[in-house]
């Protein structure tokens, strides 16, 4: 978390100090590219709050988590049922089967 804090600091110094020697398309690029470096440095700290939620489900609530796993699993190494808690604590699980159905980007 440090790290993105001083990389979002260092963007904001490197603007601060090319925008007294530039003009102003040059600002606004750099201002531009400062957000979308902003942007996807927060993408990544939610991405990493996703997984602290689920290593540490106990201390989280309504968090789901995979607890198990059943069947037979496929050439990717997927099982044919998974176990999902909605919530730790509770005492039963869902049972969530695959489908042949993929979804993304065929290669």
């Amino acid at each position: 978390m440090i790290d993105i804090i001083d990389r979002i600091e260092d963007a904001r110094i490197t603007v601060s100090a090319r925008a007294r020697d530039v003009s102003d398309a040059e600002v606004y690029t750099a201002l531009v590219d400062a957000a979308k470096e902003i942007e996807r440095l927060r993408e990544k700290c939610d991405r990493q709050a996703m997984i602290l939620r689920r290593l540490n489900a106990d201390k989280h609530p309504d968090t789901y988590f995979i607890s198990g796993e059943s069947g037979d699993k496929d050439q990717n190494g997927m099982p044919n049922r998974i176990w999902v808690v909605p919530a730790y604590g509770l005492d039963w699980h869902m049972v969530y089967e695959r489908t042949e159905i993929k979804n993304g980007i065929e290669w």
